[in-house]
């Protein structure tokens, strides 16, 4: 029986333990898919904010300074090899190192594709380009990831396609990122394979006779199985295809990973090992010892046995052997005794004790059940008294909108929420212009129903998921679930016009007109609330020292504020 334990248990326990090495295996797998498509999607971002920018976008601004904000963004990103902004006709006006200027990109995909829309174009290697860029330290093909999105004049017109290619060395540092030194020395290593198959990144230095896929491998099912590879070797073998994030739908990547079985499952051998000598072990002790108990406790315990048999008959003048080899024996067999002597006595009393006893049931049942009552009554009252308090420890009494406090709690459940379903979260600040001139002229009275007002407005423009909370006199804030900073800012300019065409009515007749100004922020994933709510509030000020009634974005990239 213990060999039998030891073997299930064994296998219960390697089982376990192969598991969790395959999930910590597609884990890192996860991490790397992640990292591709979250670093595109941000690339993304960062053309539609330039993009989006009055200066890029007024056929009167500087090329020279168009330039220039290019060149920042691939100081600020070194990844870009080359940021170009080309004509309706195709002519690049304007590029970073004055690259290809004057050139035509009629015949470049991500020029076509970016009249209509952002694009993003699968790997490729260098064509123009080529011959004006230096090659990779690995000594790979200067390769590119293609982005572009179009660019509207302030009419709304066609003015060009702003374009970026994205060296794929960039993938390689992501690479390096996920994987740790440690883990190449335990020979994990990772490839990158297009929707088709091909391997876009495979371990630096391993020879292109090895970077062939095994037979087996199925790069539509994620998973992890032993599977043997080309160079004859079984490894562990992760696969993760990439799903995008936010916005960008992915290029339909796989992410595989592999690590030889012989070091991955090596901690399984050894866990085998200790269980079969433990088990060993456990078997012969547990033998000898059943022997010599069985030996010296079977032969008293039968005879008590015996007399318990005959109790059990109905005799109850009988006479208890008192066996006084075992110290277990003893207290048994004087228990039985004991027993035996005060089985009549207690016979009498107990039919007078069931009697008395089912009268005092009866007594305590009747007492208990108005207690309960009473203990009802009152929880239910204290429970109402609860909720009201409740109600106003988290209530603006004015407006009617949550305070700083509920606001703080909620808010963090969302972004929980958020990191769990890789969801973007925005924020949104504004705060009413002029305020104090609007109690100073027509008393607090009226700055009061300004702010009941403003609250009832947004109130109407929102979601009933966002949330909306007045954190302390003009000031309130916005809290914008499953929406990125470009949907958070479409809000924001929303309420802003309602707010700008709305009149606060006084009693006496008397119309007030207010507006208000905006701060805008994405929620990045490793900030707290306080952290967000001050980015989003250095975003309020820019926008009201641009003139107030207006919304301004803040930018995580630069760290400045876009209007």
């Amino acid at each position: 029986m213990a060999i039998s334990l030891s073997l299930i248990l064994g296998h219960l326990a390697t089982e376990r333990e192969r598991q969790e090495i395959s999930a910590g295996l597609q884990e890192l797998g996860a991490q790397m898919s992640q990292q591709l498509d979250r670093g595109i999607n941000q690339r993304i971002r960062d053309l539609q904010v330039i993009s989006s920018l009055r200066q890029i976008r007024d056929p009167q601004s500087s090329i020279a300074d168009n330039q220039a904000v290019l060149e920042k963004l691939k100081q600020t990103y070194p990844a870009y090899a080359f940021i170009g902004f080309a004509n309706p006709d195709g002519t690049l006006a304007y590029a970073t190192q004055g690259l290809l200027e004057g050139k035509s990109m009629l015949e470049r995909p991500w020029f076509a594709a970016g009249t209509q829309g952002t694009y993003v174009g699968d790997v490729h290697e260098a064509k123009l380009l080529a011959k004006l860029l230096a090659k990779p330290s690995s000594g790979e093909p200067l390769r590119f990831v293609d982005i572009s999105t179009p660019v509207y004049d302030l009419h709304n017109q066609l003015l060009g396609v702003l374009g970026a290619h994205l060296s794929w060395e960039w993938a390689r540092e992501r690479e390096q990122n996920v994987f740790s030194t440690s883990r190449h020395e335990q020979g994990v290593q990772a490839f990158v394979l297009t929707h088709s198959g091909q391997v876009l990144l495979a371990p630096s230095g391993l020879p292109e006779s090895q970077r062939q896929m095994p037979a087996g491998l199925n790069r539509a099912a994620e998973g992890a199985n032993v599977l043997t590879w080309p160079d004859g070797k079984t490894y562990l073998t992760a696969v993760v295809p990439t799903h995008g994030y936010g916005d960008f739908k992915g290029l339909g990547w796989t992410v595989v990973v592999r690590q030889p079985t012989s070091v991955a499952f090596a901690p399984v051998q050894q866990l085998q090992r200790a269980i079969w000598i433990t088990g060993a072990i456990g078997t012969l002790i547990f033998t000898l010892l059943g022997a010599w108990l069985a030996t010296g406790i079977s032969r008293p315990m039968l005879r008590l046995a015996q007399v318990a048999q005959r109790l059990r008959a109905g005799e109850s003048e009988l006479e208890i052997p008192l066996e006084t080899r075992y110290a277990e024996t003893e207290r048994l067999s004087a228990s039985l005794r004991h027993l035996v002597a005060g089985l009549n006595a207690e016979r009498g009393k107990l039919a007078a004790l069931n009697q008395s006893l089912e009268e005092e049931v009866a007594a305590r049942t009747q007492m208990l059940d108005l207690a309960n009552t009473h203990l009802l009554t009152t929880l239910e009252e204290r429970s109402a008294l609860v909720r009201q308090l409740e109600a106003l420890a988290s209530t603006d009494t004015l407006t009617g909108l949550m305070n700083r406090r509920a606001f703080w709690r909620s808010a963090e459940q969302e972004f929980k929420r958020a990191l769990r379903s890789n969801k973007p979260l925005s924020l949104v600040m504004l705060d009413i212009d002029h305020f104090k001139q609007i109690n100073d002229l027509f008393g607090h009275s009226a700055g009061d129903e300004a702010l009941t007002q403003l609250a009832r407005n947004c109130l109407q423009e929102l979601r009933e998921v966002d949330l909306m909370a007045r954190l302390g006199g003009e000031e309130f804030v916005v809290l914008l679930p499953d929406a990125d900073s470009a949907s958070a800012a479409a809000v924001a300019e929303r309420l802003r016009e309602c707010l700008a065409n709305t009149a606060v009515q006084l009693n006496d007749g008397k119309h007030i007109p207010i507006t208000a100004s905006f701060g805008v922020t994405e929620w990045a994933r490793d900030l707290s609330l306080d952290q967000a709510l001050m980015q989003t509030d250095q975003a309020l000020y820019a926008a009201k020292n641009g003139g107030r009634n207006q919304v301004s974005i803040w930018d995580p990239e630069s760290e400045n504020t876009l209007g």
